[in-house]
């Protein structure tokens, strides 16, 4: 565990009063939720006609304008839909829970992952944390939290990407399996993420910190196996079926004027055949330098930095995962827990807006590449805060 000293003194009087006891930090970060859900429902559901159009297809369906066969052809028939075989059918599901295919329904239930995913941070920071800092974790993840819901209901109710949604939970929930030494079951959950949207399998840079141990006991080697199970049961179906599911990883996307590939110099109208590889490969590797470094923490920050450093578009739900990663950095990674990053990810989507608002496109790319390098630097040199092994076997 990391060294820490005696709580601040303001701590100490605020344990002395009797509401301190009560979850009230948790309503009210439900109420901040609730506020933010009623801004974006008007006018919310971008995508979910998207989502629920693939579902109909992979079962047979049909939906207007979608001629193509679907079922196991899905992918290779619509290469458009960049998400994995998690979402699809975890809509399937949401679509039947109530009217307008269950477009609330699925909005309800993506707001409270957003909550699942703040306790749940919570959650490991008192596994990972000495007992003098779970307070100072409490009052970050409340800090954090007032940046982290307004971004994540764009993403949860407005745009409606289950997608994103889901990667971000089981990246999350595999966290949660890595610090209690869950090998199993910490490989089959970024599987998950990566079969609900394929770019989170960068991801897979947490299994580097579990225990090594002779091959047969290597609990890396046991992520890795649960990982690529889980992984070849969902899309081996696809890809025996229509050998063009592969096609679907090379959909391009327009590329924009204020987007980080327009700063760095790529000029071309939609998505270069290499950048989506680049994305991967660029977010695991230094993923893998960072937990080499002991600073897992860092894992969902630097992948979700380096998506929007390296992304041709700017949809404002990518915000949601970047605030994400700096939750968990804040509250696990650093020496004192502060929600410092995940402030200044807020500042920066202001700084986004107002570089667009004023006609800088160039600008508001070069600060999306700045933010994604400068986060990961820091997070790979910053001295180690935590464990850099889970405390499981």
């Amino acid at each position: 565990m990391i060294a820490s000293g005696s709580p601040p003194a303001w701590v100490n009087r605020l344990r002395s009063q009797r509401w301190y006891a009560w979850p009230w930090w948790w309503v009210l970060l439900a109420a901040w939720a609730a506020v933010w859900f009623r801004v974006y429902a008007r006018g919310g559901g971008q995508s979910w006609p998207l989502f629920v159009a693939a579902a109909r297809l992979l079962f047979g369906g049909h939906p207007a304008s979608f001629g193509l066969p679907g079922g196991l052809h899905l992918y290779a028939s619509y290469p458009r839909f960049q998400f994995g075989p998690v979402t699809v059918l975890v809509t399937a599901v949401l679509r039947v829970l109530g009217p307008r295919e269950g477009l609330v329904a699925a909005q309800v239930l993506m707001t409270g992952c957003g909550l699942l995913i703040v306790w749940l941070v919570w959650r490991i920071a008192v596994l990972v944390r000495p007992a003098s800092d779970w307070e100072l974790a409490r009052w970050t993840v409340l800090g954090a939290g007032v940046v982290f819901v307004p971004a994540w209901e764009i993403l949860a109710v407005s745009f409606m990407h289950l997608d994103d949604v889901l990667a971000l939970l089981f990246a999350v929930l595999a966290l949660r399996s890595l610090v209690a030494g869950q090998a199993g079951a910490t490989g089959a959950l970024l599987a998950l993420s990566g079969c609900a949207k394929p770019w989170a399998y960068a991801f897979l840079a947490l299994l580097v910190a579990l225990p090594r141990g002779v091959w047969w006991r290597d609990a890396r080697v046991r992520g890795l196996a649960w990982a690529a199970l889980v992984t070849v049961l969902l899309w081996a179906p696809f890809a025996i079926a229509d050998t063009g599911t592969l096609s679907a990883a090379r959909y391009a996307i327009p590329n924009v004027a204020d987007s980080g590939l327009r700063a760095l110099g790529v000029h071309s109208l939609s998505t270069p055949p290499w950048d989506r590889p680049a994305q991967l490969l660029i977010g695991l590797g230094l993923s893998v330098v960072a937990v080499g470094r002991g600073r897992w923490p860092a894992v969902l920050l630097i992948v979700t930095s380096v998506r929007i450093g390296l992304d041709p578009n700017n949809f404002p739900y990518y915000g949601a995962g970047l605030v994400t990663g700096t939750l968990v950095w804040d509250t696990c990674g650093t020496r004192r827990p502060s929600p410092a990053w995940t402030l200044a990810a807020g500042a920066m989507f202001w700084a986004w807006a107002a570089a667009d608002s004023a006609h800088q496109p160039t600008l508001a790319g070069w600060m999306r590449v700045g933010f994604a390098v400068g986060a990961a630097l820091y997070t790979i040199l910053a001295a180690a805060a935590v464990p850099s092994a889970p405390r499981g076997g």
